[in-house]
């Protein structure tokens, strides 16, 4: 599989190469303490992307196009944020500016808007501004951190003849959108005033040129869950372990999206029913894959294509990303679960308004929705009816997968309702059925 972003820098090494590294650059205070927030769905009244004009479907309408959109990127030569489907919120400097960012776990690198703005979109939240922060310090490009985040060629960039300058950032987006600024360190806070933490020299990129279609949809920037060096969980890895957990509320209720957890999360460590799968990992990409080996309807077993797994160069075959609504599977795979699901269900379907989908009804009699599982390597995961049909309008309730002649990826509505855990030391995804709408 080729590479899926392009950086104006060499893509990030193998997380194990920054742990040995880690203590050269980087100082966060630690503790085995564990710390959850409150996730805000990007369509919630308190996200800064909330646009009390649209209606419930529009909203939906919109969501599948993003899905569509981030689909092609995970498939090509570049990566588009898209502006993900959930935030959380994040200060940076001393004293601490609130702002909300998107979580991506598709890429590493976290950045924000920095002040003054070169070319900056406008957004809720004023861009952070360094000069205020008595903690904030650029990374020069003689540092080690300038060195290994250009994959240790020892350069940087055009800056190399001069290592005392600050070292550059810069991520080219599928769509022309661009951000660009310097790598700097400065305290973060997680959370909400009320019951936030704080971490010190936190690495990140200060951006002061976002530029393109694609930032507008973004909160204050991105907060990077993806398997890198620099990614958000890496960095905090002595506090938290390289663990963290998500579960996800229900999509038609955006009051209640959900918490994001860092550190050993007891409840998913412990529980009875929860599964784990290994994820797989290709060098320079931020996406976690794993091996699904196939798929059960009632009694109708669909295996994945075995000529699209071989094309693969590493083994798992489908990306779990919080950042898509839809979950996309190979063209075979997909015609056998909407055949074997609309089988099962025997209702009289009815056109999807926007044509995206193309299994709807009217509404869904879950007494006959039959039992769906994701066999994964080692893990199987039971779906429910709310994972498996996504309201496009009033009088339209559809089947949430689409057809991908290349790219799988396990989107978030079949994430809904399930703690989904991630252990980057252990390299394993879990599972656990809840219900994450409670606050």
């Amino acid at each position: 599989m080729s590479k899926r972003f392009i950086l104006l820098c060499p893509s990030p090494t193998y997380l194990p190469l920054f742990l040995a590294s880690f203590y050269m650059f980087l100082t966060i205070q630690a503790d085995n303490n564990g710390l959850i927030l409150d996730l805000i769905h990007r369509d919630s009244p308190e996200s800064p992307l909330h646009n009390p004009s649209l209606t419930p479907f529009q909203r939906a309408k919109n969501a599948v196009q993003r899905s569509f959109d981030r689909a092609l990127t995970l498939d090509s030569s570049g990566v588009l944020p898209n502006g993900g489907e959930y935030l959380m919120r994040i200060s940076y400097g001393t004293p601490p500016e609130e702002t909300l960012a998107v979580v991506d776990t598709g890429s590493v690198l976290s950045w924000v808007q920095c002040s003054p703005c070169i070319n900056c979109y406008k957004e809720k939240f004023r861009p952070f501004s360094p000069k205020k922060s008595s903690t904030f310090r650029v990374v020069p490009c003689s540092s080690d951190t300038c060195r290994i985040y250009y994959a240790n060629n020892n350069t940087c960039g055009a800056n190399s003849i001069k290592p005392s300058l600050p070292c550059p950032y810069g991520i080219v987006y599928n769509d022309r959108s661009y951000t660009r600024g310097v790598l700097a360190f400065d305290t973060i806070s997680l959370g909400d005033s009320n019951k936030s933490r704080s971490f010190q020299r936190f690495g990140f990129g200060c951006g002061y040129e976002n530029v393109g279609t694609t930032f507008p949809y973004l909160g204050s920037g991105l907060v990077g869950l993806g398997y890198g060096e620099f990614s958000l969980i890496s960095q905090l890895y002595p506090t938290f372990s390289g663990k963290f957990s998500y579960c996800l509320g229900l999509s038609f209720d955006s009051a209640k999206p959900g918490k994001i957890s860092f550190g050993n999360d007891q409840s998913i460590t412990y529980s009875k029913g929860v599964v784990s799968t290994p994820f797989f990992t290709e060098l320079g990409s931020p996406y976690y894959m794993i091996d699904l080996q196939g798929i059960s309807v009632a009694n109708t077993t669909l295996k994945f294509p075995n000529y699209l797994s071989s094309m693969l160069q590493v083994q798992g075959n489908i990306i779990i990303d919080s950042g898509t609504t839809i979950t996309f599977l190979p063209l075979d795979l997909y015609v056998g679960l909407r055949s074997a699901v609309g089988g099962a269900m025997g209702n009289k379907t009815v056109p999807d308004p926007f044509s995206n989908f193309e299994l709807c009804y009217a509404s869904v009699n879950e007494t006959k929705v039959p039992a769906v599982t994701f066999h994964f390597q080692g893990a199987d995961l039971k779906l429910e009816p709310v994972n498996l049909f996504y309201r496009t309008s009033n009088t339209s309730v559809c089947l949430a997968f689409l057809p991908s002649n290349s790219v799988a990826i396990l989107g978030n509505v079949a994430q809904m309702n399930v703690k989904v855990g991630y252990d980057l030391v252990k390299k394993s995804i879990s599972f656990m059925p809840k219900d994450c709408s409670h606050k």
